[in-house]
């Protein structure tokens, strides 16, 4: 589906999002399609009704594609109107958080990520719905990570640096917590954890791969469970993460299913997609599959891209 002068695009923009100069970001875009002969309209974030102004916006215009510029939290929102359409969704990494950007294969740099909407290339994936109403498109996490996003959303250094400063004053010593996971038909587990992470993706916007074995678009979800961990365990756990062997770490405990819950003990704070959701008593979790159309860079030496026929 490579774009030509017959297709229609919406670019969904949030100007508020990372620390990109939105202005400049936002011509660069325009430029790129007109000059192509796109026929190209434009939407921008207000944090006032979004996705119902959304909704209204893409049944006016019909459009073939959707670009997302911004972060995960933009992505989910403009997924959230594309769900069971045959609408293609583009992102433009431009956020604080761009971790389903780094899913897909697409680069950070502006013109390489366009470049990467106009070859076109599409594939459907499943998503997951979280509490019975959050949608989840990238990952959903309870413990130590929503706590460092709660933290980044409070503080005045943002993109990286910043949630780097905040990770390592979690990483020495995190509280634990139980957790007890009922997963499909089998029996009741239960574990002291640090972190639960739910997802049907693989990397979080670091690189780091927290799912090595799942697929996107199987009709399945993994739950990983990170246990509490020695001090003097850490390096090993950053090895683990950016060589995909995390599941192998006997600190960690993964999970595949099409549905489950935790009950947790006690409350934890959960974010979803970058954005803090608040404590949690419990959580709930169920794959929606073939969801969502996205367009993604091919990558024949990534097995994640390995989609299932």
């Amino acid at each position: 589906m490579r774009l030509s002068e017959n297709t229609k695009l919406l670019l969904v923009i949030n100007p508020k999002s990372g620390n990109t100069e939105q202005e400049a970001l936002k011509k660069q875009i325009e430029t790129y399609f007109r000059e192509r002969g796109v026929d190209f309209h434009l939407f921008e974030t207000t944090g006032n009704n979004d996705p119902q102004k959304l909704r209204q916006r893409i049944e006016n215009i019909h459009p073939d594609v959707v670009v997302a510029a911004g972060g995960d939290g933009t992505v989910n929102m403009v997924s959230s109107q594309l769900m069971e359409r045959d609408i293609a969704l583009g992102i433009i990494p431009a956020g604080s958080a761009n971790g389903m950007a780094t899913e897909l294969g697409i680069p950070g740099a502006v013109d390489e990520a366009l470049e990467v909407i106009a070859a076109g290339n599409t594939q459907t994936i499943d998503l997951l719905r979280i509490n019975d109403k959050y949608l989840s498109v990238h990952l959903a996490d309870l413990g130590m990570n929503a706590r460092i996003i709660r933290r980044f959303d409070k503080a005045r250094i943002r993109g990286f640096y910043g949630y780097a400063r905040q990770f390592f004053k979690e990483l020495g010593n995190p509280p634990s917590f139980y957790s007890t996971i009922h997963a499909d038909d089998k029996p009741a587990r239960r574990h002291k954890a640090v972190m639960v992470v739910v997802l049907n993706t693989h990397v979080y916007g670091t690189g780091a791969v927290m799912n090595p074995t799942g697929k996107i678009d199987d009709g399945k979800f993994e739950v990983v469970i990170i246990k509490p961990y020695p001090w003097y365990y850490i390096l090993r756990m950053f090895v683990a993460f950016f060589t995909r062997q995390i599941h192998r770490v006997r600190h960690v405990r993964t999970y595949s299913c099409e549905q489950m819950r935790l009950e947790l003990s006690p409350e934890q704070e959960l974010q979803v997609d970058g954005e803090h959701k608040g404590e949690q008593k419990s959580l709930t979790a169920q794959v929606l599959p073939k969801a969502l159309k996205v367009i993604y860079r091919p990558q024949p030496s990534n097995p994640f891209f390995d989609f299932k026929d």
